[in-house]
C-alpha cells in the first residue's frame, strides 16, 4: 500500500492530539486531585461520584436542619429552666403570703413581687430566636401570650428533616405547655363557705336535755348560759347540729330529741353521670356520716372508693377523684330544717338555709314568693332567701332604685308560664303584735325605699337594705324571745296571678343562673365535658359503648347527648328538655326550649325548638321549629344509624349500608341561640327557611364553645349588649352556669390563669376559698400552692422532654458528621488521584509527547531533495 505524504501528516496530527489529550488529562488530575472530571473520563465512576455527592449534600442538609433544631431546643431548654426556677420562687412568695402576721404593706410588697414574676414568665413564654417564637407552635411569627395572658399560637409540633421520610419534632408548643393536660393528676374540688360550730358560735341557744346531752333550742334558750361565743371550725367528729345549726325537737314532757337536717345534693360523677339527691341526717350524727353519705352518691362502697370526701382546715368539703385524668366531677350542696320537694321552695317558704357554696352569680328570677325567716340565732332578725340586685347584676340594690330596675317590669307566670307585666306586690303575714296583714303594694314608680316604708308601716318593724338584703328587725323582743312577726312577699300581675319576679340567692340555686356578661360577650363557667359512655341508636335499638374520646372538652361538633349526664328522661319519656330564659337583643324577657327526641311526637317533630313569641306560655304550632341535620333530615337526639340492603352496582352483590344521622350538636344549639336572641326565626318550618334564618342570625349573633368547652355568645352589633341568657335542664343533666364547687386542681392545666388566681388570693389574704371575698370563687393561697406544684411538675416534664430532644439532635449531628466523613472517604477512595502514579504518568507522557513532536518535526522537514539523497 502506498503511503502518501498526506497520510503521514494525518497520522502525525492524530498521535499528537491524542498524546496532548492524555497529557492534559493527567495534568488536570494533578491540578484537581480527582481521577475524573467529566462523564466521559469514566462513566461508571462518574455516576458513583454523583451519588456520593448527592449523599453528602443530603447529610449536609440534615446536619443544617438538626443544628437549627438543636439550637431551637437548647433555647427552649434554657427558657423552661427559667420557668422552673421562677415558679419555685413564686411558690415561696405564696407561702410567705399565707403568714397571718403580714400587714397590708407586706401583702402589697408580695403582690408586687408576684406580679413581677408573672410578667417575667410571660416574657419567657414570648421568647424568640432568629425572629421565631419558641412556644407558638408552627405560628412562628405570632407572639404566644398576649397582654391579657391569652394563648395566641397553635398546638402544632414543628419537625426537622433528618433524612428520607425521617422527621423529628423539636419544639414544645404553647398549647400543650400552658393549656395542657396531665392524666396522672386527679380533679380536686372544694366548697367555699367556712363552716363554724354553730353551738360554739351561739352558746345561749344550747340547752342540756334530761338525758344529759346538749341540744339546740332557738325558742326556749338557756337563760343561764354564760359561755362566750367563739368561732370554732367543725371537724369530722362534730355533730350535724353543730354543722347546720338546725333546731332540735322539744317534747311535751320537756325532754329533747334530735332535730333532722335535710341535705339537697346535686353533682356529677367522675364518669360524667349526674345525680340529684335529697337525704336527711339526725342532728346527733356526725359530719363524717355526711361525708360518707356524699361519697356513696358518687359510688363509694365500704370496699372501694370512687372519690375521697374530706374536710379541710376551714370545715370546707373537699372532693378528690381517686382515678386520675378525669374532668367531670362536680358538686353542690345546701341544707335546711325542712323537707321540701324543690330547692326553690326553701326560699319560697322561708325555710332555714345552710349554705356550703356561694358565687354571687346573676340568678334567674325563679320564685314568685319570698318568705322571711329568723333561723339565724337572733329571733329579732328576719331575712329572705333572696337578694335584691339590679337586673344586670352590676351592683346591689340601693334604697333609691326603682323597684322595676331591681325585679324587672315583666316576669313569667307561675300559673300558666306566660310572660306578664308586674303590677303589684302582695305583702302577707302578721305584725309584731300578731295581727294579720294583707297589703297590696303597687310597683309603678315605686322605689326600694317605698317598699321598705310599706313593710315598716304595716308590720311595725324596722327594715334596712344591707348589701342587697332586706333585713327586718322586730324591735319589741330580745334576741332570745319568740317573735309574732311573719311576712311573705308575692309578685303578681293585674289579675292577681303570681309571677316569678324574685331571684333565689345562689346558695339555694345551683344552675338557674344567667351567663356571665362583659361588654358584648356572655360566657358560661362550666366546661362541657364528654362523658365516659356514649349511647347511639341503631335500627331503633339503643346501644351504649365506652367513649374513646371521653373526658375531653366538647367542641361545636359534639352531640349534646355525649355530655348529658342523665339520659333516663330521654330514654323513658322520649325527650329531654333544655330550658332557655333570656333577654333578647332589645332587652325583652322571653323564654324558649330545645327539645331532644329520637322518635317523632304526635305532631311529627323529632328534635325541635320552641320560642314563646306571643308570650302566652303555650306551645303553639306556629312557634315550633324543627332542628335539621346538614342534609335536611329531622335531627335526632342521639347519633342514629339505619341500615339498608342495597345492590352494589359494580359487583351486583347485595350489601348492607349504614346511614348516620348526627344527634343535635352544640353547633346546632348555637344556631338556635343565635336565631332566638336575634329574633331571626325561620319564615316557615322548612329546611330552606331554617338555613336562611341561621345565616341571617349569624350576622348579628355569634355563639359556640371556646377552647375550654365553655359556651359563649357574642353580640356582633352592640358593644354593650342587652342580651342575658340562662340555659339549664330540670334534672341537672346539662349545665352551663353553676354555683358549683370550686376546682382547685385537675388534669387540665391553665398556666397563666392559675398564677393570676394565686396573686388575687395573696392580695386578698385568702388562705382558702372564701365566699366573703371579692371573688368568692378564688381557689385561695393553699389551693394555689397545690395548683402551682402541679404547674411546676408540668413544666419539668416539658423540660425533660426538650432536654431529650436536644440530646437526640446532638447525637444526630455527631452521627451526621461521621457519615459525611465516611462519604467523603468513599469519594476519595474512588476519585482521588494517586499523585505519585499520576506524576510518573505525566513524566512518561511528557517524554513521549516530546519524542513525538521531534519525530513529527523530522518527518515534516523531509523535502524531495532530501528524499532523493
Amino acid at each position: 500500500m502506498r503511503v502518501t505524504q498526506f497520510t503521514l501528516y494525518n497520522n502525525n496530527i492524530y498521535y499528537q492530539q491524542n498524546s496532548l489529550s492524555q497529557l492534559n488529562k493527567t495534568q488536570t488530575k494533578l491540578a484537581t486531585g480527582l481521577k475524573i472530571n467529566t462523564l466521559d473520563d469514566n462513566p461508571t465512576l462518574f455516576t458513583k461520584f454523583l451519588k456520593l455527592s448527592e449523599e453528602e449534600n443530603s447529610l449536609t442538609q440534615v446536619k443544617s436542619s438538626a443544628t437549627f433544631a438543636q439550637t431551637f431546643a437548647n433555647n427552649t431548654d434554657t427558657a423552661l429552666n427559667d420557668f422552673v426556677s421562677t415558679l419555685s420562687s413564686f411558690k415561696v412568695k405564696l407561702l410567705n403570703a399565707a403568714n397571718a402576721t403580714n400587714d397590708e404593706t407586706s401583702i402589697e410588697a408580695i403582690k408586687s413581687e408576684l406580679e413581677g414574676m408573672l410578667n417575667h414568665l410571660k416574657d419567657l413564654a414570648n421568647t424568640s430566636i432568629d425572629g421565631k417564637y419558641l412556644f407558638s407552635g408552627s405560628k412562628f411569627d405570632t407572639k404566644p401570650i398576649d397582654d391579657n395572658f391569652k394563648y395566641q399560637g397553635n398546638s402544632e409540633r414543628v419537625k426537622a428533616f433528618l433524612g428520607s421520610n425521617v422527621e423529628r419534632a423539636y419544639n414544645i408548643d404553647g398549647k400543650s405547655l400552658f393549656l395542657g393536660r396531665d392524666n396522672d393528676y386527679s380533679k380536686h374540688i372544694s366548697t367555699n363557705v367556712t363552716m363554724f360550730n354553730k353551738m360554739k358560735q351561739h352558746p345561749e341557744f344550747v340547752v342540756r336535755g334530761s338525758d344529759g346531752k346538749l341540744y339546740i333550742d332557738k325558742h326556749n334558750p338557756n337563760p343561764d348560759s354564760s359561755a362566750a361565743a367563739e368561732n370554732v371550725i367543725v371537724d369530722n367528729d362534730s355533730q350535724i347540729r353543730m354543722l347546720t345549726g338546725v333546731e332540735d325537737i322539744k317534747n311535751p314532757n320537756g325532754s329533747y330529741s334530735d332535730g333532722v337536717s335535710y341535705f339537697y345534693l346535686k353533682g356529677r360523677k367522675p364518669n360524667g353521670e349526674t345525680f340529684n339527691a335529697k337525704f336527711s341526717l339526725l342532728n346527733s350524727q356526725t359530719v363524717q356520716d355526711l361525708l360518707d353519705k356524699i361519697g356513696a352518691y358518687y359510688g363509694n362502697t365500704p370496699t372501694s372508693k370512687i372519690v375521697d370526701v374530706s374536710l379541710n382546715s376551714q370545715g370546707q368539703i373537699q372532693i378528690k377523684d381517686i382515678q386520675t385524668g378525669k374532668l367531670s366531677t362536680d358538686f353542690y350542696l345546701v341544707a335546711s330544717d325542712k323537707n321540701e320537694t324543690n330547692i326553690k321552695d326553701l326560699v319560697k317558704n322561708g325555710d332555714y338555709i345552710v349554705s356550703f357554696n356561694e358565687s354571687n352569680f346573676n340568678s334567674l328570677r325563679n320564685v314568685d314568693t319570698i318568705t322571711a325567716n329568723n333561723g339565724y340565732f337572733d329571733n329579732r332578725i328576719f331575712k329572705f332567701g333572696s337578694n335584691f340586685k339590679l337586673m344586670d347584676n352590676s351592683r346591689d340594690a340601693l334604697n333609691t332604685d326603682l323597684l322595676t330596675d331591681v325585679i324587672g317590669s315583666e316576669a313569667i307566670s307561675s300559673v300558666d308560664g306566660s310572660i306578664q307585666t308586674i303590677d303589684h306586690l302582695t305583702l302577707r303575714g302578721t305584725d309584731v303584735n300578731g295581727n294579720s296583714v294583707n297589703y297590696t303594694f303597687n310597683v309603678s314608680g315605686a322605689t326600694m325605699q317605698d317598699l321598705i316604708n310599706s313593710i315598716e308601716t304595716n308590720f311595725k318593724v324596722d327594715v334596712s337594705l344591707e348589701n342587697g338584703e332586706l333585713v327586718i328587725t322586730d324591735p319589741t323582743i330580745s334576741k332570745t324571745q319568740t317573735s309574732n312577726f311573719s311576712l311573705s312577699i308575692s309578685a303578681q300581675d293585674s289579675n292577681g296571678n303570681n309571677l316569678n319576679a324574685f331571684r333565689s340567692k345562689d346558695v339555694a340555686n345551683f344552675d338557674e343562673l344567667f351567663l356571665d356578661k362583659s361588654g358584648n360577650i356572655l360566657t358560661s363557667n362550666v366546661s362541657q365535658i364528654i362523658k365516659d359512655n356514649k349511647t347511639y341508636i341503631k335500627d331503633g335499638k339503643s346501644f351504649t359503648i365506652h367513649n374513646e374520646n371521653a373526658q375531653t372538652f366538647a367542641t361545636d361538633d359534639t352531640s349534646l347527648v355525649e355530655v348529658l349526664g342523665d339520659e333516663s328522661d330521654l330514654n323513658n319519656l322520649g325527650e329531654q328538655i333544655i330550658n332557655i330564659k333570656f333577654k333578647d337583643k332589645n332587652g325583652n324577657l322571653q323564654q324558649a326550649q330545645v327539645v331532644l327526641r329520637d322518635t317523632l311526637d304526635a305532631n311529627a317533630h323529632k328534635s325541635y325548638f320552641w320560642i314563646d313569641t306571643d308570650k302566652d306560655g303555650q306551645k303553639d304550632s306556629s312557634e315550633i321549629y324543627d332542628i335539621y341535620t346538614s342534609n335536611g333530615k329531622l335531627a335526632p337526639a342521639h347519633n342514629t344509624i339505619t341500615t339498608s340492603q342495597e345492590v352494589d352496582p359494580v359487583t351486583c352483590e347485595v350489601c348492607t349500608r349504614e346511614n348516620l344521622d348526627r344527634g343535635v350538636t352544640y353547633s346546632q344549639l348555637s344556631d338556635v341561640i343565635a336565631m332566638i336572641t336575634s329574633g331571626n326565626l325561620p319564615a316557615s318550618n322548612s329546611f330552606d327557611d331554617y338555613k336562611k334564618a341561621i345565616s341571617t342570625a349569624k350576622e348579628e349573633i355569634d355563639a359556640g364553645l371556646d377552647n375550654y368547652g365553655k359556651f359563649f355568645i357574642k353580640d356582633k352589633i352592640n358593644s354593650d349588649t342587652k342580651l342575658d341568657i340562662s340555659i339549664y335542664t330540670d334534672n341537672n343533666s346539662l349545665t352551663f352556669q353553676a354555683n358549683n364547687a370550686i376546682t382547685i386542681d385537675s388534669a387540665k392545666v391553665d398556666f397563666f390563669k392559675t398564677l393570676q388566681d394565686a396573686i388575687e388570693a395573696a392580695s386578698n389574704k385568702n388562705n382558702y376559698p372564701d365566699n366573703t371575698s371579692s371573688n368568692p370563687r378564688n381557689i385561695g393561697i393553699q389551693g394555689a400552692i397545690e395548683a402551682i406544684d402541679h404547674l411546676n411538675d408540668h413544666i419539668r416534664r416539658a423540660h425533660a422532654t426538650i432536654g431529650a430532644i436536644s440530646n437526640e439532635f446532638n447525637m444526630t449531628i455527631e452521627r451526621t458528621d461521621m457519615l459525611i466523613v465516611n462519604v467523603q472517604s468513599l469519594q476519595s477512595d474512588n476519585i482521588d488521584v494517586d499523585f505519585a502514579e499520576a506524576s510518573m504518568q505525566l513524566s512518561s507522557l511528557t517524554t513521549s509527547y516530546q519524542a513525538l513532536l521531534s519525530s513529527i518535526a523530522k518527518v515534516n522537514n523531509l523535502t524531495l531533495l532530501n528524499y532523493l539523497r
